[in-house]
Formats: C-alpha cells, structure tokens, sequence
C-alpha cells in the first residue's frame, strides 16, 4: 500500500514536472509581448514631444516680440476710446519694429487712425480752412493746400490773402496759369501783394514768365 501509493505520488510530480514547459513557453511569449509594446510607441512619443515646441513659438516668445505686443494691446485700448492721436503714436511704433507680423497689423490700424483724424479735424468756418491751407502749403503737400485754401474762398469770397495762397500753391504745383490769375486778383484787392510776391520765394517759379514780370511791373522789380 505505501510502496503503491509512493509510485502513484511519483508518477503524479513526473506528471506535474513534464506539463510545467508549456508554461514557461507562454511566459517567455507574454514576455516577449510586453517588451513590443515600448518600441511601438517611442516613435509616436518622440513625434509629440517635436511638435509641443515649434521653434517660431520660440521665437515669438522673445522679449522683442512681447515688447511688441505689449505696445499693441495698449494702442488698440487707446483706440477703442477713440484716443486716435495715441493710438496712432503706438501703431507708428510698433511699425518700425523688428516683429513683422505684429507690424503689418499695427499698419492697417495706424491707416485708419489717420483717417479718422483727418475727418475730425476737418475745419468749419473759411478762417480755419485758411489755415489748415497755409499749413499744407508749407509743408509742400499742394494738393491738401489747394483743397483747404479753394474751400476758404467759396465759404467766404473776396479775401485777397486766400486768393495770394491760392497764387503761390498753384505755381509751386506748376499751373502757372491759375496761379497768376489768383495773383491779379490779390493785387486788384490789395496792391501791396505786389511787392510782397516780387520778394516771395514761392513765386521764383514764375520768375521766368513774362506775364509775371508785366503785372509786377517796373516800379515794383526797382522798389
């Protein structure tokens, strides 16, 4: 009994020993499952990691490019209170910055501002027409001249000193035409605008014409 009961034992454990392969078998598969695993996902995991830092967000984080956008922010607050004068300080700032594309949008803004400006300081009366001409004609932008001084004179006719300022901005845009007509007329309206323009710069043009000598006239070349 104990002899017969000893083999049965045996045979069992030789039992037990030979299906024990099989599972160190599925084991070393289960092993080897697991170790795939990493190597299929470290492309995927590198491939994240480069487009998480782009190099222009680099770039744009810079102090250049915050500077910018920091003197944006504070121009468009000034413009949404319709502050355009201050507004279009900052615009004209940040449009000669280094930051390109933070400059093409301050330039579409700093247009507007100017526009803006413009029609708000449109002047009202023929006295304030007179002056925003004078201030064109010096600065040599003889179209606005032309524009603000020919509004003068339909608002209030008759003025010889608008009619000498329409004179001198004709000529320097190169109409001598109108120009001397205007002159006659502030002559005929003042006669001392005649030895004022002999010694105005802005008629030098007109020096070569001989219609512009004639209606100087002699006394006034001698005086």
């Amino acid at each position: 009994m104990i002899r017969g009961t000893s083999r049965k034992q045996t045979g069992r454990v030789t039992e037990r020993r030979k299906a024990s392969p099989p599972r160190k078998r599925s084991g070393s598969q289960r092993t080897s499952r697991q170790e795939a695993k990493p190597r299929a996902s470290s492309p995927a995991r590198t491939k994240v990691r480069g487009n998480a830092v782009p190099q222009p967000a680099v770039r744009k984080a810079g102090p250049e490019h915050q500077a910018a956008l920091k003197d944006f922010e504070t121009a468009i607050r000034f413009f949404q209170k319709k502050d355009y004068g201050k507004a279009a300080a900052l615009f004209g700032k940040i449009t000669e910055g280094p930051v390109r594309e933070i400059a093409d949008r301050a330039r579409v803004h700093l247009h507007f501002c100017e526009r803006k400006r413009q029609q708000e300081s449109t002047p009202k009366t023929a006295e304030a027409c007179y002056a925003h001409g004078v201030a064109a004609l010096n600065s040599r932008d003889f179209e606005r001249a032309l524009q603000y001084l020919s509004k003068s004179n339909k608002m209030k006719p008759g003025q010889e000193y608008v009619h000498y300022a329409l004179a001198a901005a004709y000529g320097l845009q190169g109409d001598p035409d109108n120009a001397l007509s205007h002159l006659a007329t502030a002559i005929k309206l003042r006669p001392q605008n005649r030895g004022q323009a002999r010694h105005d710069e802005d008629f030098q043009v007109l020096a070569e014409d001989p219609r512009f000598t004639q209606l100087l006239g002699i006394d006034a070349r001698r005086s």
